[in-house]
């Protein structure tokens, strides 16, 4: 009998990054950037595990995503790839 591939394999598994632009950047205090940038790169980690198929991408693809952060509104979008934080707020 031959073993199913591990869908979860590194092999396998999709690579996501997080984008930040500069204004994003320039906008938040450091340790509230460092945080911010910790919880994405976590969210984006967990992303991976979610089958491309799934409905949850469809609804993604067409939202602007929000995180707050020590009272700093961070909004971002998803898509196959990438994480990208679009603007900041407080």
């Amino acid at each position: 009998m031959v073993a199913a591939p591990d869908v979860f394999s590194k092999e396998a598994a999709l690579t996501r990054r997080v984008v930040m632009s500069k204004p994003v950047l320039e906008a938040a205090p450091e340790y509230t950037k460092q945080e911010a940038r910790l919880r994405f790169e976590e969210i984006a980690e967990g992303l991976e595990g979610i089958p491309t198929e799934s409905a949850f991408w469809a609804s993604v693809r067409v939202s602007r995503l929000c995180m707050i952060i020590h009272g700093w509104s961070f909004f971002y979008t998803l898509d196959a790839e990438t994480l990208r934080v679009t603007e900041v707020r407080k």
